[in-house]
């Protein structure tokens, strides 16, 4: 399955596949970064601290969580 992940800030999106969960480490390691439940892309990430001063972006853990829950959900889909 492959889902498209979309940045909250500016709309860029990436094409990311489930058939290999280092497909999603090597996403994040690109620089594709998040804050709650929202993604954003590697740009949007570098200039966090300008548009977000004294709000810290999540770490790399809950980057990978939100991307796993959108799998589920895309799998929750299919299923209906």
């Amino acid at each position: 399955m492959t889902i498209n992940i979309m940045c909250s800030c500016c709309g860029n999106y990436e094409k990311v596949s489930n058939k290999m969960v280092s497909d999603s480490v090597d996403l994040i390691k690109r620089g594709w970064g998040s804050c709650g439940s929202a993604l954003y892309c590697p740009a949007c990430s570098r200039t966090w601290k300008e548009r977000n001063p004294g709000r810290p972006m999540a770490d790399e853990r809950n980057t990978f969580f939100v991307v796993m829950n959108l799998f589920m959900d895309a799998l929750k889909e299919d299923d209906t």
